[in-house]
């Protein structure tokens, strides 16, 4: 078998290496000259977005292309856009929990998205909901929200440090961790899987002082109201019968079990009250009665 001599093998290694370069560099050319055509075609600027996710149209899209810096003046092409960066964008909008963003070729945008949903208002500032999490966010004009309670923490002015009983003032993107949400998150998992309850709406839940040092304004308080329709001469007439419970910080499950047990009796009182008299307005609002179970076995009623 004849073999290469040095002179021979020294122009392959040469000739190879040129053509591995020349087809690189072709290879390149035409990816950049590709690249470059789809960045400057027309046809790719981005003109539209169409969003998916749980909700149908959670959020306008035109709020979405904010929070996305896109501009219908200033389109810019499909093939530029940062996915990852626009990812990060949207998730750094407090309304939004999750995104995912695709590409559709010429011209769409694909967003993906699932926002927070409110359980409740958090009392301690305006239009702002809270979700499960501890999570913070605007109420209006982006949800119409229905019947839902009011948490009331205590906490210190957005942004603000911790104060004397360890609360920090909320912030967009961080959620509400300390003692007093987890309590208020407990009492919110116990009323919602409570007996007894139709027709009951809570309106508000206070712990702002359930860890306060002096015993004596230890509580936690809840607004609740109660709501029992009935017919009067082919009118649907809503009664109304507020309650402000004060509970103890420390006993309070089982203190809101007698409380469910107490108000099957007072349920039956009401309907009593309510068929011993006639109304002719929609709604009746009684007297508000004021139900302190801070104390173990006792329950003080009063009536407004």
């Amino acid at each position: 078998m004849a073999q290469w001599s040095y002179r021979q093998a020294w122009f392959c290694l040469i000739g190879s290496t040129l053509a591995t370069l020349s087809i690189s560099l072709g290879g390149y050319w035409t990816w950049h000259k590709w690249r470059t055509h789809r960045l400057t075609d027309e046809r790719y600027k981005i003109v539209a977005i169409v969003q998916t996710g749980p909700e149908r149209e959670a959020l306008k899209t035109a709020y979405l292309a904010e929070w996305l810096h896109l501009s219908q003046d200033e389109p810019i092409s499909l093939y530029a856009f940062d996915l990852k960066i626009a990812e990060r964008s949207l998730r750094s909008c407090p309304l939004i929990r999750e995104a995912k963003i695709e590409r559709v070729p010429p011209g769409t945008l694909l967003v993906d998205y699932t926002v927070r949903q409110p359980i409740a208002f958090l009392a301690d500032y305006q239009n702002t909901g809270i979700d499960r999490d501890g999570f913070l966010f605007p109420i209006a004009p982006f949800y119409s929200p229905k019947n839902l309670p009011e948490i009331f923490l205590g906490l210190p002015p957005f942004n603000e440090p911790e104060d004397t009983m360890g609360r920090k003032g909320g912030e967009w993107q961080k959620p509400v961790r300390n003692q007093y949400m987890n309590l208020a998150m407990d009492i919110w998992h116990i009323l919602e899987g409570a007996p007894w309850k139709e027709g009951m709406r809570v309106k508000r839940i206070d712990v702002s002082n359930a860890f306060a040092a002096s015993a004596g304004v230890r509580e936690i308080v809840l607004l609740i109201e109660d709501e029992m329709p009935f017919r009067e001469k082919e009118k649907e007439i809503v009664c109304l019968f507020p309650k402000i419970l004060r509970l103890p910080a420390n006993d309070y499950a089982q203190q809101l079990a007698n409380f469910f047990s107490l108000r099957r009796t007072m349920l039956e009182d009401y309907q009593r009250q309510i068929a011993q008299a006639h109304y002719t307005e929609p709604s009746i609002r009684f007297a508000e009665r004021i139900i302190d179970l801070r104390l173990p076995q006792m329950a003080l009623i009063q009536n407004d």
